[in-house]
């Protein structure tokens, strides 16, 4: 008799089979929320007393880590510190200014344009004369890798009269409609000469004005500062900066499985890293480069270290993109998991000031756990299949060995849109000809939820799945057109592993550069099927044959008499026949489904073992 979830899964792909391709899609989406917790850097948390000031300069890059801005400085939190939105920073890190709140929840339901957010300074002392000259400078970017602000929307600066306690326009730029092209960074010099601002307990403050429901028409904010003795032409500063967050160290991947990953750890480690950096200074220069690479696991910790020959020339913002190789090597910590640190360093001259030196050093944490990671844990985006009849969306990974799937981890988008309490379908499909092939597993009546920012959720497979080494592809399907919102990382493009299929036939997914945040987790040693190996090793003499199979197996060992205990193994990781036998066996398979087999023969009275995939195809 069919069961519940099989009858679903058919009338799934019914429904999806009907609909014709002309009458959906799958899209992206500015995020509808971003979840933020109310934890801050302990660096920031710093209280002022009444009545209590700042001092110029004032200054604030954004190197640092988010999602707030530095509590030392500004007193609101709706701005999103990130290293992520941005395209080509002066330096490494942004504040963004978007429709969504301090929580990270949307201003308002509607579309509407509205007051966004806001980022305030601390009352400043500013009793000079206007013959100190005095500016505030800073850069901004429409966009970046965000959503593009409209004509409607807006970004500005106003100034606090300690004196009267009003809020003035000083300055504002509007976005445009179309055509709507990548802007580079801009610096603003804004004088300030008028008496009623020149005064202790002067403010300034940034606002955005955004349609109001989500993360959408993005601002993104750099290099502020407030200073005297300054000129029209003062917009440069001795300073060089990381632009970007480093590279993985992985060939494909940000993370693999700890145990897939050391057996051949050389082989899966990229053979180069990248690195960016910039410069707002007046003049081309060169730095030196050097690293560090820690390992806390081991019992000494592990901790090596180079010094490169300089690097550039650093033109003036301009990106200096190098590569260096990989010179070291992993060893196993003997733990379940474990994170290498590789902090990267500018070496500062010391006979030149460097203005900022907390960009000079930027840090990956290169992560060795349970799950293949094509994406850096942080969502720009989301995706959604826009489609009456629903479909299915796939991204291919590629396993290192063969190993059971316990999870799969997703990461979905918060809104308040409808479809959050509408059930999907986990999936997980063989390797086709450069497409999903066979449906390996299906699950249904699990629905999306979401965690925090960024945070994945993980969806326990009811059955674990063995699969052999080499491709596969996770995913989902839904039988209409609720909003999925799927996290989408913008940053690392993975579009070639992304497929759709909404009528029947799959399509590689290219109109959007990105990855789907959503991660396979591996049992973790020890069962049957961990570490199985794809390939026969030279000295394991049993012969599988014929393979593919279809009515008998034929199981022989011509080096050994020894007895061993044979077992077979379904996809999902069932046993479904275990045997003693000698050095030949004959196994009728013919009352036996379709698909792949796992044989495992186990010599009795020793811990060698012997895997062989099996398939069978009638």
């Amino acid at each position: 008799m069919m069961n519940k979830n099989t009858l679903r899964l058919l009338l799934l792909l019914l429904s999806v089979f009907l609909t014709t391709a002309s009458y959906g899609q799958i899209e992206t989406f500015p995020l509808g929320s971003m979840k933020l917790s109310k934890e801050k850097t302990a660096q920031f948390q710093k209280n002022r007393a009444i009545g209590d000031t700042l001092n110029i300069p004032f200054f604030d890059d954004f190197s640092y880590r988010g999602p707030y801005a530095d509590a030392s400085l500004w007193l609101d939190e709706s701005a999103f510190v990130n290293n992520t939105y941005a395209i080509r920073p002066p330096s490494i890190g942004v504040a963004t200014f978007d429709g969504l709140n301090s929580r990270g929840e949307p201003y308002g339901l509607s579309t509407n344009q509205g007051p966004g957010d806001t980022l305030t300074s601390y009352p400043i002392f500013l009793d000079y004369a206007p013959a100190d000259s005095i500016y505030l400078s800073f850069y901004y970017q429409p966009k970046g890798i965000g959503n593009y602000p409209e004509f409607v929307d807006s970004f500005l600066v106003e100034f606090f009269n300690p004196t009267d306690t009003t809020w003035n326009w000083a300055w504002g730029v509007k976005g445009e409609d179309f055509p709507q092209t990548l802007k580079e960074f801009q610096q603003v010099m804004i004088p300030i000469r008028d008496t009623a601002f020149l005064k202790r307990g002067f403010q300034f403050r940034f606002r955005n004005y955004a349609q109001e429901n989500g993360s959408w028409d993005h601002w993104h904010l750099d290099y502020v500062r407030l200073d005297r003795n300054r000129n029209r032409i003062d917009t440069t500063y001795q300073d060089i900066s990381f632009m970007y967050p480093p590279s993985s160290l992985l060939k494909t991947y940000q993370a693999v499985p700890l145990w897939h990953f050391t057996p051949n750890s050389i082989q899966n480690m990229d053979t180069t890293y990248n690195l960016s950096w910039t410069t707002v200074a007046a003049t081309s220069s060169f730095r030196f480069y050097k690293y560090y690479f820690n390992n806390d696991d081991f019992p000494v910790t592990k901790r090596d270290s180079i010094n490169f020959a300089p690097k550039g020339p650093i033109i003036p913002r301009q990106e200096l993109k190098f590569f260096e190789a990989v010179k070291y090597a992993y060893e196993d910590p003997g733990t379940e998991w474990t994170e290498y640190q590789l902090q990267h360093f500018i070496v500062t001259d010391t006979a030149v000031q460097d203005l900022v030196p907390r960009n000079d050093s930027v840090i990956y944490y290169q992560v060795l756990s349970n799950y293949y990671a094509l994406d850096d844990g942080s969502a720009e985006e989301r995706l959604n299949i826009n489609n009456n009849g629903g479909g299915f969306v796939a991204q291919r990974f590629e396993s290192y060995v063969a190993d059971t799937l316990k999870a799969i981890q997703y990461y979905f988008n918060k809104t308040n849109e409808t479809g959050s309490g509408s059930p999907i379908f986990l999936m997980v499909w063989g390797a086709g000809a450069n497409q999903p092939g066979e449906l390996l597993f299906s699950q249904a009546e699990t629905y999306p939820t979401n965690d925090g920012l960024n945070r994945y959720v993980s969806y326990e497979l009811s059955t674990p799945l063995f699969l052999p080494a080499g491709s596969f592809y996770i995913g989902w399907s839904q039988t209409n057109n609720f909003a999925i919102n799927l996290g989408f990382d913008r940053n690392i493009n993975n579009n070639d592993r992304i497929f759709y299929n909404l009528s029947g036939t799959w399509y590689n997914y290219g109109a959007q550069q990105g990855t789907l945040m959503m991660r396979p987790m591996f049992r973790y040693p020890y069962d049957i099927y961990v570490g199985a190996p794809a390939a026969i090793s030279n000295t394991d003499t049993w012969q599988v044959y014929p393979n593919p199979a279809s009515s008998v197996v034929f199981i022989k060992n011509d080096k050994t008499n020894k007895p061993s205990n044979l077992s077979l193994y379904d996809i999902s990781g069932r046993m479904i026949m275990s045997k003693e036998i000698g050095n030949e066996e004959i196994l009728n398979v013919e009352n036996l489904n379709n698909g792949i087999y796992l044989v495992v023969i186990e010599q009795i009275g020793s811990s060698n073992k012997s895997f062989r995939k099996l398939i069978l195809n009638k």
